[in-house]
């Protein structure tokens, strides 16, 4: 029984291995995106990378929905991969892509550990 168990606990611990290099292998780089400045914010395009979901109300049809499924599949390397949203309609995709010229990506900065989908921003 001990024998069993010795067995498991090699077995499990090597997957985890296997696992974790997988990741390391598949992580994604964005140092080729500019270093995001919370302090000198230009607002005239959407850092998909670090936004939360009341930038995209100026874009008709973006908000609430949309928004949310954007931020929630971030972050992205490159503009092309919001596109390839898992799930994504045909509809969905023309909209994102009717507004690409709207978009900008940033290295993404978790820093603040900002709530970007809901941050109890609420209008009375």
């Amino acid at each position: 029984m001990k024998t069993l168990a010795r067995i498991c606990l090699v077995v499990v611990l090597a997957v985890s291995l296997w696992l974790g290099a997988g990741q390391a292998v598949f992580a994604k780089s964005f140092d080729h995106l500019p270093d995001t400045n919370f302090v000198k914010v230009d607002n005239s395009k959407i850092d998909l990378n670090n936004a939360n979901v009341l930038a995209f109300r100026r874009l008709p049809g973006m908000y609430p929905t949309l928004a949310k499924i954007i931020i929630q599949n971030a972050p992205y390397a490159s503009l092309d991969e919001v596109l390839q949203i898992e799930g994504l309609t045909d509809r969905q995709k023309e909209r994102i892509k009717q507004y690409m010229d709207q978009f900008t990506l940033y290295r993404p900065d978790n820093s603040m550990q900002r709530e970007r989908i809901n941050n109890a921003n609420y209008r009375l």
